[in-house]
Protein backbone atom coordinates (compact mmCIF):
# COMPACT_ATOMS: atom_id res chain seq x y z
CA UNK A 1 0.00 0.00 0.00
CA UNK A 2 1.09 3.46 -0.93
CA UNK A 3 2.10 5.10 2.44
CA UNK A 4 0.94 8.49 1.94
CA UNK A 5 -2.68 6.83 2.26
CA UNK A 6 -2.22 4.63 5.57
CA UNK A 7 -3.83 7.70 7.51
CA UNK A 8 -7.74 6.28 5.94
CA UNK A 9 -7.99 9.69 4.11
CA UNK A 10 -9.09 7.54 0.61
CA UNK A 11 -11.85 5.24 2.88
CA UNK A 12 -12.66 8.21 4.33
CA UNK A 13 -12.98 10.59 1.82
CA UNK A 14 -15.09 7.23 -0.31
CA UNK A 15 -17.68 7.28 2.70
CA UNK A 16 -18.05 11.23 2.37
CA UNK A 17 -18.71 10.77 -0.85
CA UNK A 18 -20.83 7.55 -1.26
CA UNK A 19 -22.95 9.65 2.22
CA UNK A 20 -22.97 12.88 -0.06
CA UNK A 21 -24.11 11.30 -3.22
CA UNK A 22 -27.02 8.99 -1.82
CA UNK A 23 -28.33 12.05 0.40
CA UNK A 24 -28.44 13.99 -3.19
CA UNK A 25 -29.89 10.97 -4.79
CA UNK A 26 -32.57 11.04 -1.94
CA UNK A 27 -33.56 14.22 -2.16
CA UNK A 28 -34.31 14.36 -5.79
CA UNK A 29 -35.99 10.62 -5.70
CA UNK A 30 -38.07 12.17 -3.23
CA UNK A 31 -39.56 14.44 -5.72
CA UNK A 32 -41.20 11.28 -7.67
CA UNK A 33 -41.95 9.67 -4.16
CA UNK A 34 -38.75 7.00 -4.54
CA UNK A 35 -36.04 6.09 -2.11
CA UNK A 36 -32.37 5.49 -3.25
CA UNK A 37 -32.08 1.65 -4.83
CA UNK A 38 -35.37 1.74 -5.99
CA UNK A 39 -34.92 3.14 -9.13
CA UNK A 40 -32.15 0.74 -9.94
CA UNK A 41 -34.43 -1.81 -10.00
CA UNK A 42 -36.75 0.09 -11.79
CA UNK A 43 -34.49 1.19 -14.84
CA UNK A 44 -33.29 -2.68 -14.92
CA UNK A 45 -36.91 -3.16 -15.45
CA UNK A 46 -37.10 -0.20 -18.25
CA UNK A 47 -34.34 -2.51 -20.01
CA UNK A 48 -35.96 -5.59 -19.55
CA UNK A 49 -39.58 -5.50 -18.46
CA UNK A 50 -40.85 -8.96 -16.97
CA UNK A 51 -38.02 -10.15 -14.82
CA UNK A 52 -38.10 -12.68 -12.47
CA UNK A 53 -37.41 -11.52 -8.82
CA UNK A 54 -34.13 -13.77 -8.37
CA UNK A 55 -32.69 -11.90 -11.51
CA UNK A 56 -32.85 -8.55 -9.96
CA UNK A 57 -31.57 -9.45 -6.33
CA UNK A 58 -28.73 -10.80 -8.52
CA UNK A 59 -28.49 -8.17 -11.18
CA UNK A 60 -28.62 -5.52 -7.83
CA UNK A 61 -26.59 -7.36 -5.88
CA UNK A 62 -28.14 -6.98 -2.72
CA UNK A 63 -30.21 -9.97 -0.04
CA UNK A 64 -33.19 -11.16 -0.87
CA UNK A 65 -35.27 -9.46 1.51
CA UNK A 66 -33.80 -5.98 0.46
CA UNK A 67 -35.28 -6.49 -2.99
CA UNK A 68 -38.20 -8.04 -1.33
CA UNK A 69 -39.07 -4.81 1.04
CA UNK A 70 -38.04 -2.45 -2.29
CA UNK A 71 -40.86 -4.55 -4.24
CA UNK A 72 -43.40 -4.17 -1.84
CA UNK A 73 -43.03 -0.26 -1.55
CA UNK A 74 -43.03 -0.03 -5.64
CA UNK A 75 -45.99 -2.08 -5.49
CA UNK A 76 -48.12 -0.43 -3.72
CA UNK A 77 -47.31 2.80 -4.99
CA UNK A 78 -48.47 0.94 -8.24
CA UNK A 79 -45.08 1.16 -9.98
CA UNK A 80 -45.10 -2.99 -11.03
CA UNK A 81 -46.75 -5.93 -10.63
CA UNK A 82 -45.37 -9.21 -9.55
CA UNK A 83 -47.18 -12.79 -9.98
CA UNK A 84 -45.96 -16.16 -10.27
CA UNK A 85 -46.69 -18.07 -13.47
CA UNK A 86 -49.14 -20.58 -13.86
CA UNK A 87 -46.17 -23.29 -15.51
CA UNK A 88 -43.79 -22.09 -12.76
CA UNK A 89 -44.72 -21.52 -9.22
CA UNK A 90 -41.98 -21.27 -8.03
CA UNK A 91 -40.31 -17.95 -9.07
CA UNK A 92 -42.07 -14.39 -8.99
CA UNK A 93 -42.05 -12.57 -12.46
CA UNK A 94 -41.39 -8.31 -11.93
CA UNK A 95 -43.20 -6.23 -14.46
CA UNK A 96 -43.56 -2.27 -14.87
CA UNK A 97 -47.09 -0.88 -14.63
CA UNK A 98 -48.38 1.75 -16.92
CA UNK A 99 -46.79 4.28 -13.76
CA UNK A 100 -43.85 2.78 -13.63
CA UNK A 101 -43.39 3.26 -17.25
CA UNK A 102 -44.21 6.73 -17.27
CA UNK A 103 -42.12 7.36 -14.16
CA UNK A 104 -38.98 6.21 -16.98
CA UNK A 105 -38.13 10.12 -18.17
CA UNK A 106 -38.69 12.22 -14.99
CA UNK A 107 -35.98 9.72 -13.28
CA UNK A 108 -34.12 10.13 -15.87
CA UNK A 109 -33.92 13.57 -15.88
CA UNK A 110 -33.07 13.51 -11.96
CA UNK A 111 -30.07 11.28 -12.79
CA UNK A 112 -28.72 14.15 -15.03
CA UNK A 113 -29.38 16.34 -12.61
CA UNK A 114 -27.01 14.25 -9.99
CA UNK A 115 -24.45 13.54 -12.77
CA UNK A 116 -24.33 17.22 -13.55
CA UNK A 117 -24.03 18.08 -9.78
CA UNK A 118 -21.34 15.23 -9.17
CA UNK A 119 -19.04 16.22 -12.52
CA UNK A 120 -21.01 19.09 -13.68
CA UNK A 121 -17.48 21.42 -13.53
CA UNK A 122 -15.07 18.59 -14.57
CA UNK A 123 -13.39 18.97 -18.12
CA UNK A 124 -13.70 16.15 -20.47
CA UNK A 125 -9.85 15.10 -19.71
CA UNK A 126 -10.76 15.23 -15.85
CA UNK A 127 -14.02 13.00 -16.01
CA UNK A 128 -11.97 10.53 -18.35
CA UNK A 129 -9.36 9.97 -14.93
CA UNK A 130 -12.26 10.10 -13.00
CA UNK A 131 -13.64 7.55 -14.54
CA UNK A 132 -10.81 5.37 -15.00
CA UNK A 133 -9.96 5.58 -11.43
CA UNK A 134 -13.39 4.84 -10.17
CA UNK A 135 -13.18 1.43 -12.13
CA UNK A 136 -9.78 0.64 -10.10
CA UNK A 137 -11.69 1.55 -7.12
CA UNK A 138 -14.60 -0.63 -8.02
CA UNK A 139 -12.48 -3.87 -9.50
CA UNK A 140 -10.00 -3.45 -6.20
CA UNK A 141 -13.19 -3.44 -3.84
CA UNK A 142 -14.89 -5.89 -5.46
CA UNK A 143 -11.87 -8.54 -5.81
CA UNK A 144 -11.24 -8.27 -2.17
CA UNK A 145 -14.79 -8.77 -1.05
CA UNK A 146 -14.93 -11.87 -3.71
CA UNK A 147 -11.62 -13.25 -1.60
CA UNK A 148 -12.98 -13.02 1.70
CA UNK A 149 -16.23 -14.96 0.60
CA UNK A 150 -20.39 -14.52 1.05
CA UNK A 151 -21.04 -10.75 1.89
CA UNK A 152 -22.63 -9.65 4.59
CA UNK A 153 -26.16 -8.43 4.36
CA UNK A 154 -25.81 -4.73 3.05
CA UNK A 155 -27.91 -1.86 5.06
CA UNK A 156 -31.49 -1.25 3.27
CA UNK A 157 -31.18 -0.05 0.18
CA UNK A 158 -34.56 1.83 0.73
Amino acid sequence: MNSAFDDGSVNQLLASIARTHRNLAGALLRRVGLFPGQELLLMRLWNRDHQPQGDLVTALRLEASTVTKMLQRLEAQGFVTRHRPPDNQRIVMVSLSDKGRALRHEVEELWRELEQAAVGGMSSAELGRTLEVLRRLEAGLSEAQASRGPRPSPPEAE
